[in-house]
């Protein structure tokens, strides 16, 4: 076959080539290559050249030593991800097991309060940003494990690929053709609680066809699921999340197409193409108590699942993804990559109660009516409602790399530009409360009316870099660049629904109420960012590395309007951006059979985000800092055995009063840590033993006990063991997982930390998967 040399550049390669010396290399697997460049489990030194080849296609092309990067970097390769996808996982619960600093999964849709080292996590999708200014949090919701080739992780803030990645980076990459001619692979499985409930059984059907030529390839994978009701370590069904929604009874299809072609030598086009659609049909609702205590009275609830339930619109999630790549690697000596992309997301929640009776006796007692009187008055001022959201990304990336010489020392030079423009809009949809009431709460029909969940808004981003790599000498290496980045907002006018809510509830009434707007406004905001790093061989085995990097992001524009009342001014002043300034000093050794890698960081910003106690956001002009540790082993003991884990601490305060308090678990992960045991058998098979713990803290809540708008909640701690495995088979494998062996108790952090009590829902007790596959 032919060879030449070519790098797939998206944008997010630049992100990495910030440190890179691109070197590639075709071969007639392209696959095989980037498995083979892949780190299982935890980040661990790799001192051999990482081989990528021209059709790598999207994502970051790790072209170079990753024990040359002055940053935490981790690449989990599709033999990982697809060990741990066994049953119903979710990629949220695999990436939680595979990396140190992410937090631990929600157990839900969402994966709100999922952050690395205390900060938001930038998602990508074949370069694609899933993660915008407007966050469903559903960003890890997003394709089907099967189709995962790998997952590209840049720890901590960086303003290379653009604005949102304060904690750092994860990127989604799909499998694309390998190899020549035609190749397929069916996939099957099936997944049941611990009792084997008929209402817990779930199934998996997948299949993918791949055609390698010379010149053209392609690649199309389909996967259905059907997912089943989930229960607790006591065999009882788990409640309805009517905060973020969940996955019981649930069925997805994920579309993943790819098409490449190499128009000569040195020029290729990729299109990479996504589908994904999930809709809840079930039969179950909350338990709101006795006539609806819960929601109107405050009665604790009994976190069943209650049924008989009738959803009018079941939740679901819709995303559709496109990204066109065009590469060039001979234009003036330098290595040419055009991107463009498109997203589109909508997202529907599950209905839930809206009260306004604080607000609605603010209005009475500023009619004139006593306390008392205005208490009782208001006492009807709840809703319920239904909420969808529909967002829309495109961007354009252009990116030039050069090789040159300064002082005789070889040298990288990364630079270009990009644009990005996001369109969001959320709406509420009434629901008829005579028939959620007297059904207490199981029916939920739309009753023709709407209001607004924040403005229609507009984000544009624009951004310019440039980034030099150089080898100072054989054993160190340095890398420094500089972004500019611009953000600037557009909000519709737009009537808050609280506005909305009182002018209904009082019409009619001797208390007159009119409405008011938030008039349309826009926001404005720059900065220029900075990068510096440097590695350092000290031996054959040892290598440190320091980097400073800035991240800059703003808060939820959308999302922390809508709670505004009339008469707010949307403006540069009362919206603020946020940036980040994160420094890493690390050591990564091999000793024999045993690697380690230990990072210590910390990160500051002068601003910070949080939900008040009446789940209102908040961006407080504050000083904010979060610092911490994260660290991995690995060791072979023999040919065949193999042990490993890592930790990950992290500790933040923000400042109130002079004082520092405690950051609560929604920002931090507590004290995690992995750890795990596999025997691989000579003929191909293998078994592993896996725990993930969680510490448990309740510093943040006994701090913030003095802060009145703090939600902190305390933290209890838990350990799951799950067994796993692959059974090679004379024809095609046979994969089986058992998670929570132990069938623990428990409530993950994002249950214990986040809403309500009507949140407090137990996770999932044990649950069995097996699954059959065949390529061919």
């Amino acid at each position: 076959m032919k060879s030449h040399h070519q790098v797939a550049l998206s944008l997010l390669t630049l992100c990495i080539s910030q440190q890179l010396y691109a070197q590639t290399d075709v071969n007639a697997s392209t696959a095989d290559a980037v498995e083979n460049a892949a780190i299982n489990d935890v980040p661990s030194t790799t001192l051999d050249t990482i081989t990528v080849t021209a059709r790598a296609k999207t994502g970051t092309a790790l072209a170079q030593k990753i024990s040359e990067m002055p940053a935490v970097t981790q690449v989990i390769g599709e033999e990982d991800i697809q060990a741990q996808a066994t049953g119903n996982r979710t990629t949220g619960d695999i990436l939680a097991q595979l990396i140190p600093s992410l937090g631990a999964s929600s157990g839900s849709t969402s994966n709100y309060g999922t952050t690395m080292r205390g900060r938001p996590v930038q998602y990508l999708l074949n370069g694609v940003p899933l993660s915008g200014s407007r966050s469903l949090s559903r960003e890890l919701n997003s394709i089907d494990p099967a189709q995962l080739e790998r997952v590209e992780v840049l720890s901590g803030a960086t303003s290379i690929y653009g604005s949102g990645a304060a904690g750092g980076l994860i990127n989604l990459v799909t499998k694309s053709a390998a190899g020549a001619g035609f190749t397929g692979q069916t996939r099957l499985g099936i997944d049941s609680s611990r009792e084997f409930e008929s209402d817990s059984l779930g199934y998996h059907v997948g299949q993918s066809l791949g055609y390698g030529g010379e010149r053209v390839y392609g690649r199309l994978d389909v996967d259905y699921e059907n997912k089943g009701g989930k229960f607790d370590s006591r065999g009882d069904r788990i409640g309805t999340d009517v905060n973020q929604t969940d996955q019981q009874d649930t069925e997805s299809l994920s579309v993943n197409a790819n098409l490449g072609m190499d128009i000569d030598d040195s020029q290729s086009v990729n299109l990479a193409v996504t589908y994904y659609n999930d809709e809840q049909d079930t039969d179950y609702g909350p338990d709101y108590g006795n006539n609806l205590g819960v929601l109107l009275l405050g009665t604790p609830p009994s976190l069943k699942a209650i049924d008989g339930a009738h959803i009018d619109k079941q939740p679901s999630t819709t995303k559709k993804t496109v990204n066109l790549n065009y590469n060039n690697d001979d234009v003036f000596g330098s290595n040419l990559s055009v991107t463009g992309y498109y997203r589109d997301e909508q997202g529907r929640f599950y209905p839930s109660g809206k009260d306004v009776r604080a607000q609605a006796r603010e209005v009475l007692m500023e009619n004139g009516a006593d306390k008392d009187t205005a208490k009782k008055l208001a006492g009807g001022a709840i809703y319920i409602m239904q909420s969808e959201a529909d967002i829309e990304v495109m961007g354009l990336r252009a990116a030039m790399q050069t090789e040159t010489e300064l002082a005789d020392k070889p040298v990288l030079l990364s630079y270009g530009t990009d644009f990005e423009r996001e369109n969001s809009e959320q709406t509420y949809h009434g629901q008829d409360f005579n028939q959620f009431i007297t059904s207490n709460g199981l029916i939920s029909k739309a009753n023709g009316m709407s209001y607004n969940s924040g403005p229609d808004t507009t984000i544009d981003k624009i951004g310019a870099f440039v980034n030099s790599d150089i080898d100072i000498t054989d054993k160190w290496h340095a890398s420094a660049g500089v972004r500019y980045q611009k953000l600037k907002s557009k909000t519709d006018t737009f009537t808050p629904y609280y506005e909305q809510l009182l002018e209904e509830y009082f019409d009619g009434s001797s208390t007159d109420y009119q409405a008011g707007d938030v008039a349309k406004g826009k926001t404005d905001h720059d900065k220029t960012l900075f990068n510096l790093g440097s590695s350092y061989q000290l031996t054959p085995n040892d290598q440190i590395f320091a980097n400073f990097s800035q991240g800059f992001t703003t808060a939820d524009i959308q999302r922390a309007l809508r709670d505004v009342r009339a008469g707010f001014v949307v403006n540069s002043d009362n919206v603020q951006p946020i940036a980040i300034n994160n420094y890493d000093l690390g050591w990564q050794g091999k000793r024999g059979d045993t690697s380690a890698r230990v990072t210590g960081f910390y990160n500051t910003s002068d601003k910070t985000v949080r939900f008040t106690n009446d789940y209102t956001v908040e961006v407080v002009d504050t000083d904010e800092r979060v610092y911490g540790v994260e660290g991995s082993l690995t060791q072979d003991i023999s040919d065949n055995w193999q042990v490993g884990g890592s930790v990950a601490y992290t500790r933040g305060q923000y400042k109130k009063d002079g004082d520092w308090l405690e950051l609560d678990a929604v920002r931090l992960t507590p004290l995690k840590g992995t750890a795990f045991a596999q025997y691989n058998f000579d003929e191909g098979s293998n078994i592993r033993l896996q725990a993930l713990a969680i510490g448990g803290d309740d510093r943040a809540f006994k701090d913030q006990q003095n802060d009145p708008d703090a939600s902190a909640q305390p933290v209890t701690g838990y350990m799951t063991l799950d067994i796993l495995g692959q059974v090679k088979m004379p024809v095609g494998r046979v994969g089986y997982g058992v998670y929570n062996v132990l069938n623990k108790d428990y409530q993950t952090v994002y249950h214990q930390t986040t809403f309500s009590d009507l949140n407090r829902l137990p996770a999932t007790g044990t649950t069995y998967g097996l699954s059959y596959t065949v390529d061919y």
